[in-house]
């Protein structure tokens, strides 16, 4: 039987953080501490509607995917969960998914496997984790991952300013600082994927 887990990519497998203060800094010119980033709408309120949409467009570019970097130890353990049997889909938010899946998939492939599933889209997560069947989603969005934990499927989280409130509240959100760590917070599927 095929396990399918599906990921986020923003703030889950690379750095959103860092390419959102570079272009807080490239519009404004002023320095946005990464810890007081919490949502869109911190950065709506501190810089306001134009300039926001300009660092949002900037942040997230489809032309600037191919000079991002994995985090660290990403790229192995997702590998290393493919070896197991796990499937690994890739499910992301983006205004204009179809001008981001050309550049999204081969960086993702490239990174993570060519094997790699990918859903772009402007629509709820859940119900795209529901249709591939999936037992669980690692997601930064506290919204997203309350949600996939609360519907009943496995949720974790990788550790950012915005999310460590959640982790700490929510019983069923497993919270990761190193993706090192991400294998040991996996519910027992091995076995069931090995005995399958």
């Amino acid at each position: 039987m095929i396990r399918t887990l599906g990921v986020d990519v923003d703030s889950t497998v690379w750095d959103l953080s860092a390419w959102v203060c570079e272009a807080v800094r490239d519009v404004t010119g002023e320095t946005l501490d990464p810890e007081s980033l919490s949502t869109w709408t911190h950065v709506l309120d501190v810089y306001g509607e134009e300039a926001t949409m300009e660092v949002y467009e900037r942040a997230l570019s489809p032309d600037r995917v191919r000079e991002r970097e994995p985090y660290p130890g990403s790229s192995e353990v997702l590998w290393s969960l493919q070896e197991e049997g796990i499937h690994i889909h890739f499910i992301t938010h983006n205004w204009d998914p179809e001008a981001m899946i050309p550049s999204l998939e081969p960086w993702l492939q490239e990174h993570f496997g060519p094997d790699i599933g990918l859903t772009v889209t402007t629509e709820d997560k859940l119900g795209i984790l529901r249709e591939l069947g999936a037992f669980g989603m690692v997601d930064d969005r506290p919204d997203t991952i309350t949600r996939v934990a609360d519907a009943g499927l496995w949720a974790a989280t990788m550790l950012q300013p915005w999310n460590r409130e959640l982790v700490e509240d929510h019983p069923r959100v497993y919270g990761f600082t190193s993706w090192s760590d991400f294998p040991n917070l996996l519910p027992p599927l091995r076995g069931e994927i090995e005995g399958a």
